[in-house]
């Protein structure tokens, strides 16, 4: 099972669903983890330091998003973002009003 992350709109979010210590607990439960490049660049977590935990990196959005069963997000995604998710995938996120 594939669990993935793009970034975030920084301007609304600074966070990050996904982070190391996340990692951690989603690999030992066996889930595989793909990212969005410079995911947590802006708080100083390096693409190196994921990749090293075993996190599958892409500069591609889309293709992070078509290829996790499962994708986690702080904020509400754009509509071009969400237009992308196909059925049989779970969107777990918060809706910013």
């Amino acid at each position: 099972m594939r669990i993935g992350s793009v970034s975030e709109n920084k301007k609304i979010e600074k966070r990050v669903a996904i982070t190391p210590e996340i990692v951690k607990k989603y690999l030992s439960l066996g889930f595989e983890i793909f990212l969005s490049s410079d995911y947590g660049s802006h708080l100083g977590i390096k693409d190196e330091h994921y990749k090293d935990m075993g996190v599958n990196i892409s500069k591609n959005e889309t293709e992070v998003l078509k290829s996790s069963d499962i994708i986690v997000q702080l904020g509400m995604m754009s509509d071009d973002k969400i237009s992308i998710i196909k059925e049989n995938q779970t969107l777990i996120g918060i809706l910013n009003h």
